[in-house]
């Protein structure tokens, strides 16, 4: 956690199970670019709301599948606002209010789900318990469809916590559009 500056109780994370079998999904047949335009979706609404939870605080990132992570961490509105600020704070600049910063744990191995794996050796699932660990460390939580996100909000405290998709699913305003028309 400290190679990730995270500090138990300082930061929030978001939990994307993409894979969960609904919508036309097939776990056994998924790809993050058949699905990419409802991923991002959900992946901008599960930050939306994680950031409105605990503002400010860096957002631990964790998925079922990798290129979830990979695309907000590189990729995202959320990953090239950092890179502004950033940019910003060594240039001497004002940088504005809301600072969202995505961080993960090396994200290059997918995550094994323990009910679909040919995997039976528990050194196969150490990431699974790395980002159940840190994700119930943290402050808040926004989870997604399945029990893996709502475990990590329980060991979290379940006193921050949010469903940012499935019954029970919150829709989260742009903080970053707010965070703008706030700074211009």
């Amino acid at each position: 956690m400290s190679k990730l500056e995270l500090t138990p109780s300082n930061y929030s994370s978001v939990h994307l199970r993409v894979k969960y079998p609904v919508s036309g999904i097939n776990e056994k047949e998924f790809t993050f670019e058949k699905h990419k335009s409802q991923i991002i979706g959900w992946a901008t609404n599960a930050v939306n709301c994680a950031a409105e939870l605990h503002p400010n605080s860096t957002i631990y990132v964790s998925s079922d599948n990798n290129d979830t992570v990979g695309y907000l961490l590189e990729e995202s509105h959320f990953a090239q606002h950092f890179l502004e600020v950033e940019k910003r704070r060594r240039e001497g600049l004002h940088s504005p209010p809301l600072v969202i910063k995505l961080v993960a744990r090396d994200y290059s191995q997918e995550n094994h789900h323990v009910e679909f794996s040919n995997n039976k050796e528990a050194e196969g699932f150490m990431s699974v318990f790395e980002d159940m660990t840190i994700m119930g460390l943290g402050k808040c939580v926004a989870h997604g469809l399945g029990g893996y996100g709502r475990l990590a909000a329980a060991l979290s405290g379940a006193e921050c916590v949010v469903a940012h998709r499935g019954r029970h699913a919150k829709t989260c305003s742009d903080v970053l559009a707010k965070n703008r028309a706030n700074f211009e």
